[in-house]
Protein backbone atom coordinates (compact mmCIF):
# COMPACT_ATOMS: atom_id res chain seq x y z
CA UNK A 1 0.00 0.00 0.00
CA UNK A 2 2.95 2.48 -1.01
CA UNK A 3 0.61 5.02 -2.42
CA UNK A 4 -1.87 5.07 -0.06
CA UNK A 5 1.21 5.84 2.70
CA UNK A 6 2.09 8.42 0.31
CA UNK A 7 -1.36 10.03 0.37
CA UNK A 8 -1.65 10.39 3.98
CA UNK A 9 1.77 10.93 5.11
CA UNK A 10 2.03 14.00 2.70
CA UNK A 11 -1.24 14.98 4.14
CA UNK A 12 0.17 15.30 7.66
CA UNK A 13 3.40 16.81 6.13
CA UNK A 14 1.04 19.48 4.84
CA UNK A 15 -1.00 20.10 7.85
CA UNK A 16 2.11 20.75 9.52
CA UNK A 17 3.42 23.40 7.11
CA UNK A 18 0.10 25.34 7.16
CA UNK A 19 -0.40 25.12 10.87
CA UNK A 20 -1.60 28.51 12.31
CA UNK A 21 -1.51 29.92 8.65
CA UNK A 22 -4.34 32.32 8.64
CA UNK A 23 -6.36 32.97 5.63
CA UNK A 24 -9.61 35.24 4.92
CA UNK A 25 -12.40 32.78 5.00
CA UNK A 26 -16.19 33.25 3.75
CA UNK A 27 -17.51 34.41 6.93
CA UNK A 28 -15.05 37.46 7.26
CA UNK A 29 -13.16 36.00 9.75
CA UNK A 30 -9.57 34.37 9.26
CA UNK A 31 -9.28 31.07 9.47
CA UNK A 32 -6.28 27.98 9.14
CA UNK A 33 -5.71 26.29 6.17
CA UNK A 34 -7.22 22.99 5.71
CA UNK A 35 -6.03 20.10 3.98
CA UNK A 36 -8.40 17.25 2.30
CA UNK A 37 -7.93 14.69 0.86
CA UNK A 38 -9.42 13.87 -2.34
CA UNK A 39 -11.98 16.46 -2.61
CA UNK A 40 -13.98 18.67 -0.29
CA UNK A 41 -15.87 17.43 2.21
CA UNK A 42 -19.90 17.69 0.20
CA UNK A 43 -21.39 19.30 2.92
CA UNK A 44 -20.63 23.55 3.36
CA UNK A 45 -18.33 23.44 0.48
CA UNK A 46 -17.68 26.76 0.07
CA UNK A 47 -17.07 27.51 3.69
CA UNK A 48 -13.83 25.22 3.60
CA UNK A 49 -11.68 27.89 2.52
CA UNK A 50 -8.87 28.67 2.50
CA UNK A 51 -7.40 24.78 1.97
CA UNK A 52 -5.75 22.41 -0.12
CA UNK A 53 -6.79 19.06 -1.52
CA UNK A 54 -4.24 16.09 -1.88
CA UNK A 55 -5.39 14.16 -4.93
CA UNK A 56 -3.48 11.11 -6.34
CA UNK A 57 -2.76 11.33 -10.24
CA UNK A 58 -0.83 8.79 -11.74
CA UNK A 59 2.34 6.21 -11.03
CA UNK A 60 4.29 3.65 -13.03
CA UNK A 61 6.98 1.38 -11.67
CA UNK A 62 10.58 1.21 -13.72
CA UNK A 63 14.04 -0.28 -13.58
CA UNK A 64 16.09 1.45 -11.95
CA UNK A 65 19.01 -0.79 -13.55
CA UNK A 66 20.06 -2.14 -10.49
CA UNK A 67 17.56 -5.01 -9.94
CA UNK A 68 14.85 -3.30 -8.53
CA UNK A 69 11.04 -1.40 -9.61
CA UNK A 70 11.56 2.43 -8.79
CA UNK A 71 8.01 3.64 -8.37
CA UNK A 72 7.27 7.26 -8.96
CA UNK A 73 3.58 8.82 -8.06
CA UNK A 74 2.44 12.42 -9.16
CA UNK A 75 0.69 13.55 -6.35
CA UNK A 76 -1.55 17.01 -7.28
CA UNK A 77 -2.42 19.70 -4.54
CA UNK A 78 -5.16 22.05 -5.46
CA UNK A 79 -4.78 25.09 -3.42
CA UNK A 80 -8.12 27.55 -2.72
CA UNK A 81 -8.05 31.14 -1.28
CA UNK A 82 -10.88 33.42 -0.73
CA UNK A 83 -10.24 36.94 -1.57
CA UNK A 84 -12.84 39.04 -0.96
CA UNK A 85 -11.02 42.74 -2.22
CA UNK A 86 -9.79 42.44 -5.45
CA UNK A 87 -7.77 40.03 -8.10
CA UNK A 88 -5.10 41.73 -6.12
CA UNK A 89 -5.58 40.26 -3.14
CA UNK A 90 -5.94 37.13 -4.80
CA UNK A 91 -2.93 36.30 -6.55
CA UNK A 92 -1.06 37.71 -3.48
CA UNK A 93 -2.98 35.22 -1.38
CA UNK A 94 -2.04 32.55 -3.99
CA UNK A 95 1.82 33.57 -3.79
CA UNK A 96 1.61 33.41 -0.16
CA UNK A 97 0.17 29.61 -0.09
CA UNK A 98 2.23 28.35 -2.74
CA UNK A 99 5.83 30.10 -1.60
CA UNK A 100 4.22 28.70 2.08
CA UNK A 101 4.28 25.21 0.50
CA UNK A 102 6.95 25.02 -1.99
CA UNK A 103 9.55 25.61 1.16
CA UNK A 104 7.82 23.29 3.17
CA UNK A 105 7.84 20.09 0.82
CA UNK A 106 11.60 21.02 -0.41
CA UNK A 107 12.79 21.55 3.29
CA UNK A 108 11.40 18.27 3.98
CA UNK A 109 11.20 16.60 0.73
CA UNK A 110 11.50 12.58 2.68
CA UNK A 111 8.25 10.89 3.47
CA UNK A 112 8.21 8.65 6.08
CA UNK A 113 11.72 7.73 5.27
CA UNK A 114 11.18 6.60 1.82
CA UNK A 115 8.88 8.90 -0.54
CA UNK A 116 11.86 11.62 -2.50
CA UNK A 117 10.41 14.72 -3.58
CA UNK A 118 11.79 15.33 -7.30
CA UNK A 119 12.00 18.69 -9.26
CA UNK A 120 10.34 20.13 -10.50
CA UNK A 121 7.30 21.35 -8.35
CA UNK A 122 5.71 22.74 -11.16
CA UNK A 123 2.42 25.47 -9.79
CA UNK A 124 -0.06 27.02 -11.93
CA UNK A 125 -3.27 29.40 -11.46
CA UNK A 126 -6.19 28.95 -14.07
CA UNK A 127 -6.48 32.24 -16.59
CA UNK A 128 -7.64 35.02 -14.76
CA UNK A 129 -10.17 35.36 -17.77
CA UNK A 130 -11.77 31.78 -16.84
CA UNK A 131 -11.46 33.00 -12.65
CA UNK A 132 -12.97 36.37 -11.83
CA UNK A 133 -14.62 35.79 -9.40
CA UNK A 134 -13.93 35.93 -5.03
CA UNK A 135 -12.68 32.39 -5.01
CA UNK A 136 -9.30 31.71 -6.57
CA UNK A 137 -7.67 28.39 -7.09
CA UNK A 138 -4.01 26.94 -8.07
CA UNK A 139 -2.61 23.53 -8.46
CA UNK A 140 0.86 22.20 -7.80
CA UNK A 141 1.61 18.34 -9.07
CA UNK A 142 4.40 17.01 -7.27
CA UNK A 143 6.65 13.86 -8.13
CA UNK A 144 7.25 11.44 -5.20
CA UNK A 145 9.73 8.07 -5.79
CA UNK A 146 10.56 4.92 -3.86
CA UNK A 147 12.90 2.32 -4.94
CA UNK A 148 11.22 -1.07 -4.03
CA UNK A 149 13.91 -3.20 -1.79
CA UNK A 150 15.12 -6.10 -3.30
CA UNK A 151 13.59 -8.42 -0.78
CA UNK A 152 10.65 -8.51 -2.96
CA UNK A 153 6.92 -6.96 -3.43
CA UNK A 154 5.70 -9.66 -1.17
CA UNK A 155 7.89 -9.19 2.02
CA UNK A 156 7.34 -5.32 1.39
CA UNK A 157 3.32 -5.81 1.20
CA UNK A 158 4.03 -8.05 4.52
CA UNK A 159 6.31 -5.54 6.56
CA UNK A 160 3.52 -2.64 5.63
CA UNK A 161 0.69 -4.39 7.00
CA UNK A 162 2.23 -5.23 9.81
CA UNK A 163 2.69 -1.36 10.74
CA UNK A 164 -0.99 -0.65 10.33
Amino acid sequence: MTSRLLLLELKDHLERIVKDYAFPSPDGEPADVRVFLHGLPAEQQEHCFPFVIVRWMNGNVGDSGVHTGQLVDTVGLALGVYAPKDQEQAGLLLADLIDCLRLGLWHDRILANRFELELPLATTIPDARQKWNEYHLATMETRWNYVWPSRGLREMTEKEYAQR
